[in-house]
């Protein structure tokens, strides 16, 4: 059972991971003006709902090589090593898995789940990295709008894509701490480590005088 949380949670993590760079709504206005609805912008480009025409308009970036501000360049590379480390994290996972056969042994399979844990940690933290920098990014830009408070005035708020990826980033720590849980403190047949055979044991002999 646990196993197959950890396998969830897995899928889960790598999927809100790339769900977050694909939806590409991280920050999100509402109060626009008169003739825009919302605006949506994230890390590739921008997009805006024409409450009139009932279309989304979307506007890319002019190119990716152009400087842009620090927070979106660490928020890209964090999240996309993170869905990386993510895919590797998974694969190892399911080699490790004991509900699946993949030909290997009971040791072979604990290093994979050792692997496995690890990358989990290393795609959460990478995704913690970006996270914390866009949102720092987005507070630091936008605190004078908000701190206005003027009814109707354009204030940016955190999108549905940040959270996305703050369920990604949660979901890969949860399966890094249920493999550990599967590893080292369940008694699973087959997964611990090798144990003396019983007739290896040493034998002693009594002598009675």
């Amino acid at each position: 059972m646990v196993a197959l949380i950890s396998v969830f949670l897995g899928a889960l993590s790598f999927g809100c991971t790339v769900g977050s760079l694909c939806t590409d709504c991280w920050q999100v206005n509402s109060k626009g003006s008169v003739v825009l609805s919302m605006r949506c912008r994230g890390l590739w480009g921008e997009c805006v709902w024409d409450k009139f025409v009932k279309i989304w308009t979307c506007d890319v970036y002019s190119s990716y090589l152009n400087p842009h501000p620090a927070a979106i360049v660490i928020a890209r590379a964090s999240l996309i090593m993170s869905a990386v480390a993510g895919a590797v994290a998974f694969l190892c996972l399911l080699f490790g898995c004991r509900y699946f056969d993949c030909f290997l042994g009971a040791t072979a399979k604990r290093r994979c789940l050792y692997l496995s844990m690890a990358f989990y940690l290393l795609a959460g933290l990478l995704s913690c990295v970006g996270v914390i920098r866009y949102c720092m990014y987005v507070f630091s830009q936008h605190q004078y709008e908000v701190s206005l408070r003027i009814p109707g005035f354009p204030s940016f708020e955190y999108g549905y894509s940040l959270w996305v990826a703050i369920a990604g980033n949660l979901a890969a720590f949860l399966a890094a701490v249920t493999l550990y849980y599967e590893t080292e403190l369940l008694n699973i047949p087959g997964m611990g480590p090798p144990e003396e055979a019983a007739g290896d044991s040493p034998r002693t002999v009594c002598t009675y005088v």
